[in-house]
């Protein structure tokens, strides 16, 4: 087993730890919070291979005990995506589009948006509307957001003007 002998290694572990805790730090408040902590550790037994049999001592933990892993998308940050206190509007809508399971064509997607409404009102957006055949207006203040671009896939911008 090695050790940590000189000032590399010391530079080089120091650097990994302020990384890995930043990512950890999901809030961005410079502590980590028991939810933050316990995020990290379900997404690093997930990547391991999802046996949590042993590892730190505790029992093993049924399928349906797992939290649900998001497929990451492009515009949206993996570890807000998987995290389940991250309840901004744009993460309820990246959830619901992969809990929802929509068909790969616009139409089918853009008739779904009211799926996706009624999911963010259970999730504290009750003021969701859809607006169109690609806008959701999440009641939050930032008016209609474009959901859904012209060949069908989900995305986070701007209704335009």
């Amino acid at each position: 087993m090695s050790t940590v002998n000189n000032t590399t290694d010391t530079a080089a572990l120091a650097t990994l730890a302020q990384t890995l805790f930043k990512r950890v730090d999901t809030n961005n408040d410079g502590q980590l919070n028991g939810n933050e902590f316990k995020g990290f550790l379900e997404a690093l037994l997930n990547k391991v291979g999802g046996s949590q049999t042993g590892l730190l001592g505790g029992a093993s933990a049924s399928a349906s005990d797992k939290p649900k892993v998001y497929q990451g998308m492009i515009g949206f940050d993996y570890a807000k995506l998987n995290n389940p206190n991250h309840g901004t509007a744009k993460y309820v809508f990246a959830r619901a589009t992969q809990d929802l399971e929509f068909p790969w064509d616009r139409p089918s997607r853009s008739e779904g948006l009211q799926r996706i409404a009624d999911y963010a009102k259970e999730r504290g957006y009750a003021n969701s509307v859809v607006i169109g055949d690609d806008k959701i207006d999440f009641g939050d203040g930032f008016g209609p957001i474009d959901v859904l671009t012209g060949d069908g896939q989900w995305w986070w911008g701007p209704a335009p003007s």
